[in-house]
């Protein structure tokens, strides 16, 4: 097997099975990690719309809408009319902020337990490794050095 082919299996892999263990983890809270996933980028970044939640989470958009759709019937977001009428943003309720430190101390939980053996140097190189797989995925060019 070529080096590229063992490196996109092995991240497929990867991917798959920290999916499967937040999701575990996570299963209890009545949560899946893709659920999880957009609650965070809402509760940090705050509410938008569900195009601008779809494009910053590289996501289709109707699989963002399905998923909105779960958390509305599990009282977790709530799409109201924003600035422009024809889209709606989306919001945390209540209840999801009160559960959310709950949440977040699980997939912590979790992240620790995957990174354990790298050290922050490491980590810090997987990310700029990840970072220049995904622009020449998207066919980027890298940012000027400073």
């Amino acid at each position: 097997m070529e080096t590229t082919d063992r490196v996109m299996h092995q991240l497929y892999q990867t991917t798959r099975i920290i999916s499967k263990s937040v999701n575990k983890m996570l299963e209890s809270h009545g949560l899946f990690s893709s659920e999880w996933t957009i609650i965070k980028v809402i509760k940090e970044r705050g509410s938008m719309s569900q195009a601008t939640l779809a494009n910053y989470l590289n996501i289709e958009p109707a699989a963002i809408s399905k998923s909105l759709f779960k958390l509305e019937k599990k009282g977790i977001v709530e799409r109201r009319a924003g600035s422009d009428k024809r889209e709606k943003a989306v919001f945390l309720t209540e209840a999801a902020l009160q559960q959310y430190p709950i949440w977040q101390d699980v997939v912590a939980r979790n992240r620790k337990q995957v990174f354990n053996e790298l050290s922050a140097e490491d980590q810090n190189q997987l990310y700029m490794l990840l970072k220049a797989i995904f622009r020449s995925a998207k066919h980027e060019s890298p940012p000027d050095e400073e």
